[in-house]
């Protein structure tokens, strides 16, 4: 009999839509963060046939009526949860309720982590507009860490947005305005350092040191890209590690996932292929908790 202490998995709520074609939100979250040791309790805010990227027609079922009582239920069994994440949300008004969640499930160890999804390439997605922008300002005064692409960083500073050559002052700009919203620690995704170059920066509002994770720029958009960086990102900080840790093993898997659909060829808007790149990251997390047990 093996009397090796192995530690109970932490939990973090999931709370994002499902998007039942084109591997993004929950389909990503989901695995991702099962993946990396950590239970992935979920819920949805609204069911999508697709997401909305390069898709039409697709269908969309708002689940707004159902998220308080999914978290009242959670909460009448004495579950506790050590992480709460949150992403796409369907309307301004599941900002409000998300905020309520918060107060019924999280105390003062649960870490917090506010995926702002709402635009990309300086415009906001289907459906989404500047109300959303708003009610995520709300929302961020609640989190420890968010983690906004380029786009959603400008619209939540209030700054113009700028597809590349993202500079130092423009960035410490962002970063500064940013950390007036609340949070602790702001993560920017699809950061251009120059035409070549893209990456993912790391802020701690209360060091000011910034943490880098840059790659080679590739051409086009990846779906889903987005959600595998913050998956892995709330779950490796959940478990522990640290910023610099989370946010370069996370990039390694978003990178990864890149390269293998590229090889692949495969078509942009069914998602990049993570499933193939797991294998890899769960080595890499394996190696940060190591002494575990």
């Amino acid at each position: 009999m093996n009397d090796m202490y192995i530690p109970p998995l932490k939990r973090i709520a999931a709370i994002h839509d499902l998007s039942g074609l084109g591997k993004c939100s929950l389909t990503v979250a989901l695995p991702v963060i099962s993946a990396t040791g950590v239970e992935c309790a979920c819920i949805p805010t609204a069911v999508l046939s697709t997401h909305t990227g390069e898709f039409t027609g697709w269908t969309l079922r708002d689940l707004a009526d159902d998220m308080l009582p999914i978290a009242r239920h959670w909460q009448s069994t004495g579950a506790q949860f050590d992480g709460i994440y949150t992403g796409y949300l369907a309307s301004p008004a599941q900002a409000e309720t998300v905020m309520k969640i918060l107060s019924l499930l999280s105390t003062e160890k649960t870490l917090v982590v506010v995926d702002p999804v709402m635009a990309d390439n300086g415009r906001y997605y289907s459906n989404l507009d500047d109300r959303m922008c708003q009610a995520f300002r709300r929302l961020i005064a609640h989190a420890d860490v968010i983690t906004p692409n380029i786009t959603e960083a400008a619209l939540l500073a209030g700054m113009d947005y700028r597809h590349a050559d993202h500079g130092e002052t423009y960035l410490r700009t962002l970063f500064h305005r940013l950390a007036d919203l609340g949070p602790k620690t702001i993560v920017i995704t699809g950061v251009r350092t120059g035409e070549t170059e893209i990456g993912n920066l790391a802020y701690d509002v209360k060091t000011g040191e910034i943490c880098r994770c840059m790659r080679p720029a590739r051409e086009g958009v990846f779906y889903g890209t987005g959600d595998i960086l913050a998956s892995a990102l709330a779950a490796l900080l959940v478990r522990g590690a640290t910023v610099r840790q989370a946010l370069t093993t996370a990039t390694l898997l978003t990178d990864d996932s890149i390269e293998r659909s590229l090889h692949h060829d495969t078509p942009r808007r069914f998602g990049v292929d993570f499933e193939g790149a797991l294998p890899a990251y769960l080595r890499r997390v394996e190696e940060i908790f190591k002494t575990e047990g």
